[in-house]
Order: structure tokens, then sequence, then C-alpha cells
């Protein structure tokens, strides 16, 4: 049974645009950020949209796209991510789904362990070794980076007091040498999220995590605000058209107005 098929409670709707086709599509990850929008405002989730976090953990530890056994038929399966891990355990933490060990041993078994060991020929300028992978895959220490990721990532590390493991301080570093490249770029900025194709979904992590109190998170906050593509970001990221993430590059892109119609009210 497709995602789209499953009637589980709490999963917020998305569609998958790819080569002309959209699927419909239900994962965790939008509903994850649903999640977050609705702590920003002070508001508590329901249940069932905590429920369908919890199910999106694999049996490794870590989180996935979508809930364990809702991955729709036109999906390949994949591995857990930095990404959904960094975002959901800490929505759950927070919610007082998962107690603080549990959220750091998470944190650390999940995504700490796994960081770039070597860097591609060709490569980014601001790319560097010692930070936090995207994929949580053992192996070669090569791996896509992705600036928003390595954000919600910080943002895990500063709520559960692990702000001092490796990788933290090189991908602190890192994402003050992207901005420093990319500068007042939108397509430049773009680019430093492989996985977000849109770089309005950068500013909202930025703010998460300086919320909580992330190191030198604040201090970026600011500069991404004062970019002619940040100060567009809020009007963006509400936008029924926004995607919210994306296959490496945009190659699939996923959009959810009803994610964004849930940002655009509570923002009112």
């Amino acid at each position: 049974m497709s995602a789209s098929q499953e009637p589980m409670e709490g999963l917020v709707e998305s569609e998958m645009h790819s080569g002309g086709q959209c699927v419909p599509d239900r994962n965790g990850f939008a509903t994850a950020l649903a999640v977050r929008a609705l702590r920003h405002e002070g508001r508590k989730p329901g249940r069932p949209m905590l429920r369908v976090l919890e199910r999106c953990r694999s049996a490794q530890g870590g989180f996935g796209f979508w809930p364990q056994g809702l991955r729709p038929v036109w999906a390949p399966p994949l591995p857990d991510d930095a990404d959904d891990t960094a975002i959901m355990a800490l929505e759950l933490y927070l919610a007082g789904r998962l107690d603080r060990t549990e959220a750091r041993r998470i944190a650390c078994r999940c995504i700490g362990v796994r960081r770039i060991a070597r860097l591609p020929v060709l490569r980014p300028p601001w790319l560097q070794v010692g930070v936090f992978a995207t994929w949580s895959r053992s192996g070669a220490g090569l791996d896509m980076v992705d600036c928003t990721v390595i954000t919600n990532v910080l943002a895990l590390l500063a709520a559960t007091g692990l702000e001092g493991i490796p990788g933290a301080r090189e991908s602190l570093a890192l994402l003050d040498r992207a901005l420093d490249w990319a500068g007042d770029d939108e397509a430049r900025a773009s680019s430093l999220s492989p996985f977000y194709p849109d770089a309005a979904e950068w500013l909202p992590a930025l703010n998460n995590a300086a919320a909580l109190g992330a190191k030198g998170l604040t201090r970026l906050q600011e500069r991404v605000q004062s970019t002619p593509w940040g100060q567009s970001a809020q009007r963006l990221y509400a936008s029924p058209e926004h995607a919210i993430c994306s296959s490496p590059y945009g190659l699939a892109v996923w959009r959810s107005p009803a994610l964004c119609a849930f940002r655009a009210a509570i923002a009112r």
C-alpha cells in the first residue's frame, strides 16, 4: 500500500513532482515540519502527528522520510538520513516522547559517527572534511553535504547539550564558508542544500537552531536575513508552489500545499 492510500491519522499531505508528473504522497518529513511550525507558535501538536514521527524510526535507530511500512510503491528503499533523524528526534524530544538520554544516543549513534572523511575531486569551494554526512551509510566516508541538513543537526545537538561532539565545530565553520561563497546570489544559495531546491528553507532551519541556542547560528541567521533571497524566504516558504525538499539537486521535488497553508495560517 502506498503512503498516499494509507489512512494513518496525522500525516500531512504532499505531492512528488518529477518528469512532468505529480504523484500524491504523505510522509513523515512534511509532518515533522508541521510539528515544528506548531511548536514555534507555542502550540502542541496532536498525538497522531507525533505517532507519525515515531513510526518513521527504523530498526537501526535513526529516522527516514516515510513511516515504516508506508513507503510508496514508486519510491526506492532508502537508508535513514541525518535530516529526518535530526528533525524528528528533536521534535519528539521536545514533546516529551523521547527522554534526554535516548535523544542523545540517537544524535551520537545515528548522526555523529558519520562524518565526511574525504572530498570529491570536483567540489564546491566551501566543502570541507569533518562535517556531518547526510545519509546513514557506513563505508567510504564520501557523501553529499547539505547546509540545511547540517543546520537541523546543529539544532538537535544544541537542544541535547552535545555541541562539543566531533563534527559540530567543523560543521559550523562550513556554514560560514558556504554563506561567504553564496553571498547575495540566490542560485548559489540554493546550491548549498542539494536536498532543498529552494534556499527559502534554510532560513527557518536557522531560526529554529538559533532559538534553541545553537552557538553561532544567530549570527548566521542575521546574515541570511540581510540577503535578498533571505528577505523573501518568509513569503516563499508559505507559498503553495514552494518546494519543501527534493532528491539531489531537484530531479524530483516535493511540494506540500497543506503544509504551506498550515504555515501561513499559524503565522497570521
